[in-house]
């Protein structure tokens, strides 16, 4: 799709947006998203769920981990290979410990006991801008991108606030997988 926008600056001026929010609004936002999806039947049905650790004012998925091992849900996070520009799902318990890894992102410390993921599960995708049409513009390195393309069998929920879902329609390439659902602090899309 040819428009007019650009990337680049689509994520300076989200990335401001939400790096201007408090702790405690970020808190209370993440906390509204988990409810919603929550109570939703693709959490209720899932027995897997993919989360990642938030940086830089995104969406937590703290409260979600929480609920999954306490229903009984197996829990993975991504963890990243920069060389390869690549990325897998790991399992991780209550007992995990964690290191800063790619990017700043905190990942698990591989004790040998983690599993790869390799099985349907629903897949929690942050992002910095969404459009109505579910079209999203992470960071740039496409590694959601690139594992979805290899791993169809995955639902896929975009966790972001109101305000990262723009009016006007973003900029899209053949290689971009959008995600089944967009969650926020209001809607399920």
């Amino acid at each position: 799709m040819e428009n007019n926008i650009d990337k680049r600056t689509l994520r300076k001026e989200m990335s401001v947006k939400r790096n201007a929010l408090s702790s405690q609004e970020c808190k209370i936002r993440s906390e509204q998203i988990a409810m919603r999806l929550l109570q939703s039947d693709m959490f209720e049905k899932s027995e897997r769920i993919c989360i990642y650790k938030a940086f830089r004012n995104e969406v937590s998925c703290d409260t979600i981990c929480q609920k999954a091992w306490e229903t009984g849900k197996e829990v993975y996070v991504p963890i990243t290979d920069e060389s390869k520009k690549r990325m897998d799902f790991y399992s991780i318990t209550e007992q995990t410990v964690w290191k800063e890894g790619a990017y700043g992102i905190m990942e698990p410390v591989l004790a040998g006991v983690e599993s790869v993921l390799d099985a349907p599960a629903l897949i929690l995708m942050p992002g910095l801008v969404f459009d109505r049409n579910k079209h999203r513009i992470g960071y740039g390195g496409g590694y959601y991108d690139k594992y979805l393309a290899t791993h169809p069998i995955h639902i896929t929920a975009a966790l972001c606030y109101d305000f990262q879902i723009t009016v006007q329609e973003l900029p899209s390439e053949e290689h971009d997988i959008l995600p089944d659902y967009l969650i926020t602090e209001q809607i399920i899309l």
